[in-house]
């Protein structure tokens, strides 16, 4: 399984790509969001790995949000039930809970226990196996 991160925060990424590596999965780390798109674009052409699982940050430096970044995955059809974790310390407001509703996204409030990060991993990479995309 191959779990794609955009996170810019380096100590979040180091500790995510050595959990998520013990538990079995490989991991790309993206520290931007055309890092990540271009290369999730790249991957509809077979020039970059296809993920399972993507994990977004919502809160990422420059004028792109992670929400953002989720609704131009959705876009290409190859990632329309990619299972998406969106990870945010921030607070939703009714019309950001509807959005991410929408768009088929697990929200994972910040601060969040690593062991909760990997059971909902599991789950999401379980439901969605990719015969079903």
């Amino acid at each position: 399984m191959h779990i794609s991160l955009l996170e810019d925060d380096s100590a979040i990424q180091e500790m995510l790509q050595l959990v998520l590596q013990d538990e079995g999965y490989s991991v790309t780390i993206y520290p931007t969001a055309e890092e990540c798109l271009n290369a999730l674009q790249g991957a509809t052409q077979h020039q970059a790995p296809s993920p399972d699982l993507l994990i977004v940050d919502w809160l990422l430096p420059g004028l792109v949000s992670g929400i953002e970044v989720i609704q131009q995955v959705r876009r290409l059809p190859q990632y329309r039930s990619l299972p998406i974790i969106l990870t945010t310390a921030a607070t939703l407001t009714e019309p950001e809970d509807a959005e991410l509703q929408g768009l088929q996204v697990t929200l994972l409030e910040k601060p969040f226990a690593i062991d909760d990060m990997v059971r909902l991993i599991r789950d999401l990479t379980q439901r969605h196996s990719p015969s079903e995309r």
